[in-house]
């Protein structure tokens, strides 16, 4: 063999390993969301609600649950659909544990989304402060989930018939418990009645 032809497959060499190398490490960088890894897909939370998914545009975030977008030109307050992370207590300037957390997370998607798609629930589409009730999904993702998922949120305000992902959301919910990620590393922080900043500020 060609000390010409051996350089050749030494180069071919490296540079194959530097791709392989990228695709490896660029790919294992990337957040959960960034995958396919998801259980609940718009496709599946379409068909099980019978509802159209709706275009819409980020305008900001008050904390991990709720947020403003604006739909055909108007903007409105979104109240995400059977979650619930921990306040942000503006008016006491004094947020609950995590509570800037899991605002972070999803102010962060939201900011950086090219997508972001909203779907109601077969029950009614507001609460009694004028809210959006939704599901929302962001670059096919749902915030629910991935909020779920990283224990910023917990299942909670189970109103009937806004509960078609019920089931869904308990099983990814159950996960994050038994890795006592974020708001369960301290299994009394949400009771029955809410959060209790006590339990963890003591």
């Amino acid at each position: 063999m060609k000390a010409a032809d051996i350089k050749t497959i030494i180069t071919s060499g490296t540079v194959i390993l530097a791709v392989v190398l990228y695709l490896v490490f660029n790919n294992s960088s990337k957040e959960p969301e960034q995958s396919n890894n998801y259980q609940i897909t718009p496709e599946l939370a379409t068909e099980a609600t019978g509802n159209d998914l709706i275009e819409a545009q980020y305008v900001s975030t008050n904390d991990g649950d709720t947020f403003r977008v604006k739909v055909n030109g108007k903007e409105e307050q979104i109240r995400l659909l059977m979650v619930d992370t921990p306040e942000m207590n503006y008016d006491k300037n004094n947020p609950m544990p995590y509570a800037e957390e899991a605002k972070s997370y999803t102010l962060n998607l939201l900011e950086n989304a090219s997508k972001i798609e909203l779907l109601h629930d077969v029950g009614p589409e507001t609460d009694n402060y004028g809210r959006l009730l939704t599901y929302v999904f962001v670059d096919d993702v749902l915030l629910q989930e991935l909020l779920l998922k990283k224990g910023y949120a917990a299942v909670r305000y189970i109103h009937e018939p806004n509960n078609t992902l019920e089931e869904e959301f308990r099983e990814i919910e159950e996960t994050a418990k038994d890795g006592q990620l974020n708001i369960w590393e301290n299994e009394n922080y949400l009771q029955k009645d809410g959060f209790h900043p006590e339990v963890i500020e003591n």
